[in-house]
C-alpha cells in the first residue's frame, strides 16, 4: 500500500498528541506521579519520531520536504510538516528535559507548549484530509476519526503509564462516539464510493470489535485494585491496532471521480 507510511505518520502523531495532553492532565489532578509523567512523554516522543521516520518514506526524496515551507499559510500540508516539526520539537525537549533532571518550572512549560503545538499539529492534519476532491474524506467524519485517534490511543496509553480515570474516561466516551457515528459514516461513504467501502467492511468491522474490547479492558483494570500491567500493554496494542486498521481504511477510500 502506497500510503502506508502516512498511515503510521498521522495515528502515531496523534497518538502523542493524545498521550501528551492526557498525561499532562492526569499529573495536573495529581493522578500520576512526575516519574508517570516522564514514561508518558518518553513514550509520546518515540512513538511521534518513529511516525516521523516511518512518515519521511512517502516524500520518495525526502530533502524536497523543503519545498513545502514555500505553500506555509496557504497550504494545508505545508502547515502539517512545519506544525508536526515545532510539535517534534517541543516534544524532544520535554523527554529530554525529563531526562536529565531539569528545573520543574522549565520542563512544566516546555510540556505545555508541546501540548499546544501538538492539538495544533493535530489540527492541521483534519486540513489536509478533508477534500473536496475527495468525494469519501469531504465529510466531517474525516475530522471526527482523526481526533478520535487522539482522544483513543492517548488515553490508552495513558492508562498503561498510570492514568487510569484520565485514560478511561477519554476511551470509554472515545469507543461511544466512534461506534454511535460509524454507521453514519459507513452510509456516507458507501453512498459516494460504494465499491471501495464494501471492500473496507471487514477492516470495520475488526476496528469496532478490537475497540469494544479495549473498552472492556479499561473497566477491568480500572475496577480492580491490583496493577495488571500484561493486560494494560496488551488494551492499549489494541487500540493502537484498531487504529491503524481503519487509518488504512481510510486511505483506501482514496479516489478521484473523473
Amino acid at each position: 500500500m502506497h500510503e502506508l507510511p502516512l498511515v503510521f505518520f498521522t495515528v502515531f502523531g496523534q497518538a502523542a498528541v493524545g498521550i501528551f495532553l492526557l498525561s499532562l492532565l492526569a499529573f495536573s489532578a495529581k493522578q500520576i506521579s512526575s516519574e508517570q509523567l516522564k514514561l508518558a512523554n518518553i513514550i509520546a516522543t518515540a512513538l511521534l519520531a518513529i511516525g516521523s521516520a516511518i512518515g519521511g518514506l512517502h516524500m520518495g526524496q525526502p530533502l524536497r520536504a523543503l519545498n513545502l515551507l514555500a505553500g506555509l499559510g496557504r497550504s494545508p500540508m505545508s502547515n502539517e510538516i512545519i506544525l508536526s516539526g515545532i510539535f517534534m520539537a517541543f516534544a524532544g525537549a520535554t523527554a529530554l528535559l525529563s531526562l536529565i533532571g531539569s528545573k520543574e518550572s522549565l520542563r512544566k512549560l516546555c510540556n505545555v507548549f508541546a501540548v499546544v503545538s501538538g492539538l495544533l499539529f493535530a489540527w492541521s492534519i483534519t486540513q489536509v484530509y478533508q477534500l473536496e476532491t475527495v468525494a469519501s474524506w469531504n465529510t466531517l467524519h474525516t475530522s471526527l476519526q482523526m481526533w478520535l485517534t487522539v482522544v483513543l490511543v492517548g488515553g490508552a496509553f495513558a492508562v498503561m503509564t498510570g492514568a487510569h480515570k484520565v485514560g478511561t474516561v477519554a476511551i470509554i466516551g472515545g469507543v461511544l462516539v466512534s461506534l454511535v457515528t460509524k454507521p453514519d459514516y459507513i452510509g456516507f461513504v458507501t453512498q459516494q464510493a460504494p465499491e471501495l467501502a464494501v471492500q473496507q467492511y471487514t477492516l470495520w468491522g475488526i476496528q469496532a470489535v478490537m475497540l469494544v474490547i479495549a473498552a472492556a479492558v479499561c473497566l477491568v483494570t480500572l475496577m480492580r485494585k491490583e496493577t495488571m500491567k500484561p493486560l494494560i500493554i496488551g488494551g492499549a496494542a489494541v487500540v493502537l491496532v484498531s487504529e491503524l486498521l481503519g487509518r488504512i481504511a481510510f486511505y483506501n477510500l482514496w479516489a478521484i471521480p473523473m
